[in-house]
């Protein structure tokens, strides 16, 4: 990593490693480390978030990562392995680094792992292609991470890194991001369940006293993207109703105009083409009633249409990620979330494009990139 990182921002990675290697060394020494769900606590209400919960959350991942087709992947930060144990001996390979291993500690032991499944300590900063045990990955996840990271400038350098040591048509997951724009929603229903009694004047003071302690990073989804000139996509989590479903997203960054050697296109600031679907329809003139909405929304869909929808869990009408992801043809690949307001829902019948594949627009714009990199125009010297 060519950017140098404060000693601040190095002491606050270390002080999570400190706090996840007792985490899991703990969870070894009861015998429970090897499910996966040790560290993972309800942000809501402050108690370990369900089993159900959980289990629900990985294999939706993991769908949507199969729909990826990845063959080679980089796993920064896997905790407890919950995507490695199952994605792990579906790849080529499978690189999994992390603050700590003792969360993976059973893994690493067993004789019978697959031979593509390998493990290196390291933070997310200390990688590098001289790290990695072979060739690029075509998959790079960064998931329910970043909220760890020290502050933008951190994340930036790190995406920045990742995104020079993707193999061509790869993509970068980011996974359980926190959802910015949704914060203050998440604040209030803390503050509130918290203390149901409150009035408005003391709910907003404890809105405000648990912003001020809060020291988890939360971000509008689309703005690592555009700061480092990927295409991004952002997707609702098609969950039954938590935390996990109310305001975290997963987002996609594919290089974009970016050129070997993370240089943009030309020397200058690449155009970021966020992947947001056109809504060609809105939920509000699909009828006078929900049923009517939710048949006629099937229809466009059924049609290659794109439908802009309420989300039920925010909304008092609408349907929640997890239905609208039984109308569409694409599943849970096909709902997104909406750039213009964040309490409303993008849903398209497309598709996710696997990596190692780019859409002739993508195509286009590397083929650019390339030519200008050896055939500088007069502009860009």
């Amino acid at each position: 990593m060519n950017r140098t990182l404060t000693s601040a921002q190095v002491d606050r990675v270390d002080a999570w490693a400190t706090v996840y290697e007792e985490i899991y060394t703990d969870g070894h020494a009861r015998g429970t480390a090897a499910g996966g769900l040790e560290g993972w606590v309800d942000a809501l209400s402050g108690r370990p978030l369900p089993a159900e919960i959980m289990w629900e959350w990985r294999d939706a991942t993991v769908d949507l990562l199969r729909g990826l087709r990845p063959e080679r992947v980089l796993d920064v930060g896997t905790g407890t392995g919950m995507i490695a144990r199952v994605l792990g001996p579906e790849v080529r390979s499978y690189h999994a680094v992390d603050l700590t291993l003792a969360g993976v500690r059973d893994l690493i032991d067993d004789p019978d792992r697959p031979a593509g499944l390998t493990f290196d300590r390291r933070a997310a900063h200390e990688l590098s292609l001289q790290s990695l045990p072979g060739d690029r990955p075509d998959l790079i996840l960064l998931n329910s991470v970043v909220h760890y990271f020290p502050d933008r400038d951190y994340l930036d350098a790190v995406l920045t890194n990742l995104l020079d040591l993707l193999a061509p048509g790869g993509v970068l997951f980011l996974g359980d991001l926190r959802d910015a724009r949704r914060d203050p929603s998440r604040l209030r229903e803390r503050a509130w369940r918290s203390e149901p009694w409150a009035d408005p004047h003391r709910l907003d003071e404890l809105v405000a006293d648990l912003a001020r302690r809060d020291r988890e990073l939360a971000l509008d989804p689309w703005e690592p993207g555009e700061s480092v000139g990927a295409d991004t996509t952002v997707l609702a989590r098609c969950l039954q109703d938590s935390d996990l479903a109310r305001y975290r997203v997963d987002v996609l960054l594919r290089p974009g105009g970016r050129a070997p050697g993370g240089q943009v296109a030309g020397g200058r600031k690449a155009e970021v083409r966020n992947a947001d679907p056109q809504a060609t329809h809105l939920w509000e003139h699909l009828g006078d009633d929900e049923e009517h909405r939710e048949t006629e929304a099937r229809a466009v869909l059924s049609a290659d249409g794109v439908v802009d929808v309420p989300d039920g869990l925010m909304c008092p009408f609408g349907p929640s990620a997890l239905e609208a992801s039984w109308w569409t043809p694409a599943g849970s690949a096909g709902v997104h979330m909406s750039r213009q307001s964040p309490d409303r829902l993008i849903l398209t019948a497309q598709p996710l494009t696997p990596t190692g594949r780019q859409s002739q627009a993508g195509q286009r714009d590397q083929a650019g990139a390339r030519a200008q990199t050896a055939h500088p125009t007069e502009e860009s010297k």
